[in-house]
């Protein structure tokens, strides 16, 4: 999935796997290659906004609108949040509710105006303000306040503690002469014509294609990288194909896609570690999914690994709760469901599911059976969805697998179950999990925020611990509780993180010195992957 797709709820497509419809990847010219300054990838989708109050540049790496700080690191660990804008770090006071930022001196937009504490100011109060409708105002639910102190000095003041507030300081900044309180967000005019301080501004911008030039008054300088051309192509297939024919110099494919171009002479395939789920819903008001033995039965016998290894083809790590290794000491190695399909059967026996003639088992007539939605044109979501019912029949449900589009899951949410995808704002423990814990989603989010319904007063208590813990050992604590508490009273089946692959051509790699990849979010693509920090790229 890429980066430029503002929606959360991502679902699989509705087929099994069919190979695209190459062998060995071929030869072409592209953009990147030797002698060149421009560069040409192939893109999932292209982004329906570039307007920073609508989410896009919300993962500090905007090329257009930059942070007050961004993100310094490698995929191993989470990476650093360090100053962009800002003039430093931030000063956060001792009991984490008031965060004072100093901007950069000299800092300028594009519309040739500088940056000043009033378009920090303007930026959150519009995101922050119901009356916009910003699809990322969640992430300022403790908000209380932001004020300009002087022209470089802002003070943000929040309701309660909360350490991963720096998280939302990755967000983009628009000028505040082009926002207009109360303004729906889809109506700005910096949808289509953005305005920020990025190395890159807008060249052109359809519906299917996005072209980046270098930002000649940029302050550090134009980037040597001119030149950006993200063109859309949504079906995996056909871009595995384009990028065999050698029409682009990079783009994103599924695992088993980008096997295909593995030991090619002529392009390089790059994997990113991420802390992107995938996971089976629970639904509330399901009679079979809502029984506890059912939910644990599903979880220990589930081999994750098998998945992995069949649907991932080895890019990937089980998943047992939302939080991976990469977070450190925030991570709990023990919480974890030790597979075991014969443990798993003996509990649901002890249940009462008892297995029929047809392999199926049912408890007081009530039949092991229930529905699983994917959205229907994405590949990986569907082999995972397959896979699951593949697994969950050994035990004795039948699963159905149905492809589902957005607007027709969401009013069955409650009853049938989804695979569903997170680690949309990773780069806090706090800002990776609640959303999908606490007992106040969905309700005071997006329907596939906890989409299960999950509720319990002692998780709610961890979380809040966690989240108003100042950094140390008691917030690292109350996270290795919640990953032990939810062992023991699943929401979901979390599958799969997901390794994000892509491919690019080796002409690229002999012309530029790269960077590195990032720990990527849930949103992801060619945005990210090995061009998230492309304007650093200097000529070999």
């Amino acid at each position: 999935m890429d980066q430029f797709d503002r929606r959360k709820f991502l679902l699989g497509s509705a087929t099994l796997f069919t190979a695209a419809a190459c062998s060995v990847p071929g030869t072409g010219d592209g953009g990147g290659s030797e002698g060149s300054d421009s560069i040409t990838l192939l893109a999932a989708l292209v982004p329906e906004t570039l307007n920073p109050i609508a989410g896009f540049s919300n993962t500090g790496k905007g090329l257009i609108n930059e942070g007050l700080l961004t993100l310094l690191g490698d995929s191993d660990s989470l990476p650093d949040l360090v100053p962009n804008l800002a003039d430093g770090p931030p000063e956060v006071s001792a009991d984490a509710r008031t965060w004072t930022v100093r901007l950069r001196e000299g800092v300028q937009f594009s519309d040739g105006s500088q940056l000043t504490a009033d378009d920090v100011v303007a930026t959150f109060k519009a995101i922050a303000d119901p009356a916009t409708a910003s699809p990322i105002a969640g992430d300022l639910v403790n908000l209380a306040s932001v004020e300009a102190v002087d022209e470089r000095t802002v003070v943000f003041v929040l309701t309660e503690p909360q350490v991963s507030f720096r998280t939302a300081l990755l967000i983009g900044i628009a000028p505040a002469a082009a926002i207009q309180a109360g303004q729906l967000v889809e109506d700005s005019p910096l949808n289509q014509a953005p305005i920020g301080t990025g190395p890159y501004l807008v060249d052109s911008y359809t519906t299917d294609r996005l072209v980046l030039r270098a930002n000649e008054d940029h302050r550090d300088g134009p980037p040597e990288m001119a030149e950006i051309t993200y063109v859309m192509a949504a079906d995996d297939n056909a871009r595995a194909q384009r990028m065999t024919a050698g029409e682009f110099d990079g783009s994103i494919l599924p695992p088993r896609l980008v096997t295909t171009f593995q030991g090619s002479a002529d392009f390089d395939v790059i994997t990113a570690t991420s802390a992107d789920w995938r996971g089976i819903t629970f639904p509330y008001d399901n009679p079979v999914t809502t029984d506890p033995a059912v939910r644990t039965a599903l979880n220990v016998g589930i081999d994750r690994q098998a998945i992995v290894d069949g649907v991932l083809v080895g890019f990937g790590r089980p998943a047992h709760t939302f939080i991976p290794p990469q977070y450190g000491e925030n991570y709990n190695p023990d919480a974890v469901f030790v597979f075991d399909r014969a443990a798993a059967a003996s509990l649901l026996d002890e249940a009462g599911w008892i297995e029929g003639g047809d392999g199926i088992r049912a408890k007081d007539g009530l039949r092991a059976a229930f529905t699983l939605m994917y959205r229907p044109t994405d590949q990986l979501r569907r082999d995972l969805s397959a896979a699951f019912a593949s697994e969950a029949l050994e035990l004795g449900f039948d699963v159905t697998i149905e492809g589902v589009e957005f607007d027709q899951a969401e009013p069955r949410i409650n009853t049938d179950a989804v695979l569903l995808g997170g680690g949309d704002t990773p780069y806090d423990v706090d800002t990776l999990i609640y959303k999908s814990l606490h007992s106040s989603y969905p309700d005071a989010g997006a329907y596939y925020d906890n989409a299960s319904r999950y509720s319990s007063p002692d998780m709610d208590r961890l979380l809040e611990r966690g989240r108003t813990s100042l950094e140390g050992p008691e917030r690292a604590e109350a996270y290795r509780q919640v990953q032990q508490l939810y062992v023991e009273e699943p929401s979901m089946v979390l599958l799969v993180f997901l390794d994000h692959t892509y491919v690019q051509k080796k002409s690229v790699s002999r012309a530029w010195r790269v960077t590195s990849t990032l720990l990527e979010p849930h949103e992801h693509g060619t945005a990210l992957g090995p061009w998230a920090d492309i304007d650093k790229w200097q000529r070999a």
